[in-house]
């Protein structure tokens, strides 16, 4: 894949791309369904790796937390829904998780994982968190060239709080 495909990272203040992708019930899910609450982005690399798995469960058990700071959560991965709704049903997770199996919202926020544990042309989204106001629009980005890297939860947290005053 060239660079040139790829779209830039969404900046804070852009509006997000849109994007209509199946939840594990094959449910079509558009972003935004989402607006009107603010929303947190989550992509991740692979459902049920060990770093993914803790950190949608972290999202898991603070959810109550960021739904009374005015956010939804909501998961986005490159597995199929199949492999999401195993996920969501063996992990309890209680927020919607995508499945960009065509890869098109990766590039579209150019967060593209090329080669993921170095399967040569295995690509999965880079471990990225967005944080969109109640529009759409992006507050926060958080984008990581590491896999092994979890985001900032208590930044997350702190973002919401400030967007709440």
């Amino acid at each position: 894949m060239s660079s040139a495909s790829l779209a830039s990272v969404p900046n804070i203040g852009d509006m997000a791309p849109d994007f209509e992708l199946p939840d594990p019930d094959m449910k079509l899910r558009k972003l935004s369904e989402f607006y009107g609450k603010k929303t947190i982005l989550a992509f991740f690399a692979a459902a049920e790796s060990p770093v993914c798995t803790a950190e949608m469960c972290a999202l898991r058990d603070s959810l109550d937390q960021l739904r009374d700071l005015g956010a939804n959560v909501v998961g986005i991965s490159v597995d199929g829904p199949f492999a999401n709704k195993f996920f969501v049903q063996n992990r309890h997770l209680n927020f919607p998780v995508l499945s960009d199996y065509k890869r098109d919202v990766i590039k579209k926020y150019g967060i593209i994982m090329q080669n993921l544990a170095s399967l040569k042309d295995y690509n999965a989204a880079k471990r990225s968190v967005f944080i969109l106001d109640e529009n759409g629009k992006v507050i926060y980005r958080w984008v990581s060239d590491s896999p092994l890297v979890e985001p900032s939860y208590s930044e997350i947290k702190d973002v919401l709080k400030k967007a709440k005053e």
